[in-house]
């Protein structure tokens, strides 16, 4: 008698957010493509099913073809407020499609869709974990939206302690899920998140010259930023090391690329003001990865100094397209980065403006870095991230929850 496969819906709504360009929107992307990529003998014991739509009543849409899906998705830029109503609309109405479509599992791709009364309909929850933040920063991330320190905390603590299973992104992060919040460590396993490897690793099939020159960093020494503006982004050390290394004679810019609401772009602006770097500053805005793969070639380096990543994102990619990076001493970042990185402490810009200043004059420790990360970054890829991820499914629904080895 042939055994029942067992049904994993994965949420790909998430993808149609605001979100949906950023760092959890690229994480399902690369997830769904290396799901879409694995053999079919991969899935003898699952079957999976991508949610692409739902909506307040519990209608949905799924499909089994995510290459197909995700070719028909674009990139745009959502108004921000559609994120909060995806967010409640997946708390109380994801469990209504999972029970009408019969899912042994769904995998809540972006935590803060987590749904209520899956337990009803007899489906296991599966959720991503990209990072603990919040609760490690309360001050700085829990706002009157998310009913302030206390409840935020609280929220964040029950999305994660309530999960059948997390698949955390980094061990760093495994390691905060289950001490700072409580989970057992046989329901917390680590799956590292991944990106295209072979396509940030090809040469661009256009001239980089005039991407340069629109940017205004042709024949200028610059390291590229790419990301936020929140707090832990460390927007001011980052600043402060620019006008350090600039202050030594030596001119280096700093671009950033990475879409900002108005206000959050005045805000850097004051920051760069403040530090006198006006003329070393160029904001990019949004950049599509082809031109993005071409910045990160051209740069003195990736500067990354966060003071906390869940997984580092744009390290891999850095690695990928041979351009070297400057990161963070402490978790998932020199995780990540390994030895193909420089890594400093967030909190000294001292420390940031010195490892700047060695890949300006040491022209064989920055061709080092780039061997070393080019090396590195296909343990990140997304076909890894998608076998481990269908690994986990299997294990998880075939095991008693045995902890990861």
């Amino acid at each position: 008698m042939t055994r029942a496969k067992s049904k994993v819906l994965v949420d790909l709504t998430p993808l149609q957010t605001p979100g949906g360009a950023r760092g959890i929107g690229r994480y399902i992307r690369e997830l769904a493509w290396g799901l879409a990529a694995l053999p079919s003998d991969e899935f003898d014991e699952i079957e999976l099913l991508a949610l692409t739509s739902l909506n307040w009543s519990g209608r949905h849409t799924v499909t089994a073809d995510f290459a197909g899906f995700l070719e028909s998705q674009g990139t745009d830029l959502l108004d921000p407020s559609d994120y909060y109503s995806w967010a409640y609309r997946q708390r109380l109405s994801l469990w209504l499609a999972a029970g009408r479509l019969g899912a042994q599992a769904v995998h809540i791709t972006d935590p803060h869709g987590t749904p209520r009364f899956l337990g009803l309909v007899g489906a296991k929850r599966i959720v991503t974990c990209h990072d603990i933040v919040p609760t490690r920063f309360p001050e700085h991330y829990f706002g009157k939206r998310d009913g302030g320190a206390t409840i935020g905390r609280y929220i964040e603590r029950e999305r994660y302690r309530t999960a059948d299973l997390v698949l955390a992104v980094s061990d760093a992060t495994r390691n905060d899920v289950c001490s700072l919040l409580g989970v057992p460590e046989e329901r917390v396993w680590r799956v590292y998140g991944g990106i295209h490897v072979e396509r940030w690793a090809a040469e661009p099939g256009v001239d980089p010259g005039p991407v340069l020159v629109r940017f205004g960093l042709a024949e200028r020494n610059y390291v590229l930023y790419v990301g936020g503006a929140d707090w832990r982004k460390n927007i001011e050390g980052m600043v402060a090391a620019i006008a350090r290394v600039n202050a030594m004679g030596l001119q280096l810019d700093l671009a950033w690329a990475g879409h900002l609401e108005g206000q959050k772009v005045e805000e850097v602006k004051s920051t760069v003001a403040e530090a006198g770097i006006e003329g070393s500053f160029h904001y990019l805005g949004y950049v599509p990865d082809d031109e993005l793969s071409i910045l990160y070639r051209g740069a003195v380096a990736h500067l990354l100094v966060s003071r906390l990543e869940g997984f580092g994102l744009t390290v891999v990619e850095a690695m990928a397209c041979g351009c070297p990076v400057v990161t963070t001493q402490a978790g998932s970042l020199a995780e990540v980065a390994g030895d193909a990185a420089l890594a400093v402490d967030p909190e000294d810009p001292s420390a940031i403006a010195a490892a700047l200043e060695r890949l300006l004059r040491e022209p064989g420790l920055r061709a080092d870095l780039i061997a070393r990360g080019r090396l590195r970054a296909p343990k990140f890829s997304r076909y890894e991230l998608g076998r481990a991820t269908a690994e986990a499914y299997r294990r998880f629904l075939s095991s008693d929850n045995r902890q990861q080895t």
